[in-house]
């Protein structure tokens, strides 16, 4: 019977370890890639703009902090009507819900390990340890949060590890209007 040498059982090993891992991150992308739901629901499909009654437009873009601690817009911000119910993009479980600097919260972490976040709501629906699933209601849009944001706004946030994302490119595709 014929043996490997050291070096070659070693190179085996570490290449068949390579290949698993190689496989479990082009899994995790594939099921990081699935799009969201919408965080807001529409009041009749006629309707331009969007949802929970108001007009839905993006009034605020994605802007990545070229330092982890920098200056930047870490989500997207959306026109709402106050008191519309705000949902979840993705199943997932509650991390955090409550206040983050004086404004209202809701972190859900998905099966994929991301996480999603809706800032600037008057109430909160869900409780820390919940699961949710996609679309179920989290909170409440209204007027907490700095004060020159408008009362209907709310702030949708994307988290891979610790590095924010640009949420819309996880957003099912539709007609999103964006402010001038």
């Amino acid at each position: 019977m014929k043996y490997l040498s050291v070096r070659s059982a070693v190179f085996l090993f570490v290449t068949v370890l390579a290949s698993q891992s190689v496989q479990q991150v082009d899994a995790a992308m594939t099921r990081s890639s699935e799009a969201w739901g919408s965080p807001i629901t529409y009041p009749s499909p006629g309707l331009r703009g969007a949802p929970g009654g108001s007009d839905g437009r993006v009034v605020r873009l994605f802007a990545a902090p070229r330092v982890p601690w920098g200056p930047g817009h870490r989500g997207i911000d959306i026109a709402l009507r106050p008191g519309s119910v705000v949902r979840s993009v993705s199943r997932g479980i509650v991390s955090m819900a409550g206040p983050v600097a004086g404004a209202n919260s809701v972190v859900i972490r998905h099966p994929d390990g991301t996480r999603s976040g809706y800032s600037f709501l008057l109430a909160l629906l869900v409780t820390k340890g919940e699961r949710v699933t996609k679309g179920e209601p989290l909170g409440i849009s209204g007027g907490t949060g700095p004060g020159h944001l408008n009362p209907g706004v709310l702030h949708l946030s994307w988290r891979v590890g610790e590095e924010y994302r640009d949420p819309l490119s996880r957003l099912a595709p539709r007609a999103w209007h964006f402010a001038p």
